[in-house]
Formats: structure tokens, C-alpha cells, sequence
């Protein structure tokens, strides 16, 4: 019997902030994404137990982030728009 099983299937989601927020790496302003994601561990290709959870900000023109700890996160969530 051969079982598949593996880690790095992510589940994503994504907030737009309502403010512009300033880029110091591609000098552009705009609306910033505050992204959640959760890795899981995968059995045959179906994602199984979650592994890792990770939350950030980021410019949606260049792709720069910052890492956020959770409770910035769930605070910044009341700002945004889904």
C-alpha cells in the first residue's frame, strides 16, 4: 500500500484596507491586502490538519510584505473592506 502525503497545500485569505498606505520599496501609494495563511498538511492530495498559521501585509503593486503578529492582524481587520 502506498500513502501520498505531503505539507504546503495554503488556504489564503485576503482584506483590502480602506486607507492608502504608503510603499517604501516601489514608491507607489495604494490600498495595501492584509493576508491570512494557513498551511495544512495534505493526505493524498486532500489538505488534512492545519500546520502553520502566518499573517502579513502587503502592496499589491510590488509585492513587498511585512509579517504582523495575530493581534495586529485582528485589529486591522475592523479597517477593511473583504
Amino acid at each position: 500500500m502506498i500513502i501520498i502525503a505531503g505539507a504546503g497545500h495554503a488556504n489564503r485569505e485576503k482584506y483590502l484596507i480602506k486607507e492608502d498606505k504608503h510603499c517604501f520599496h516601489c514608491n507607489n501609494s495604494s490600498k495595501w491586502i492584509l493576508q491570512k495563511i494557513k498551511y495544512f498538511i495534505t493526505l493524498f492530495f486532500l489538505p488534512v490538519a492545519p500546520y502553520k498559521t502566518t499573517f502579513e501585509l502587503f502592496c499589491p503593486i510590488c509585492g513587498n510584505s511585512v509579517k504582523l503578529e495575530k493581534e495586529t492582524f485582528v485589529n486591522s481587520i475592523s479597517k477593511c473592506n473583504r
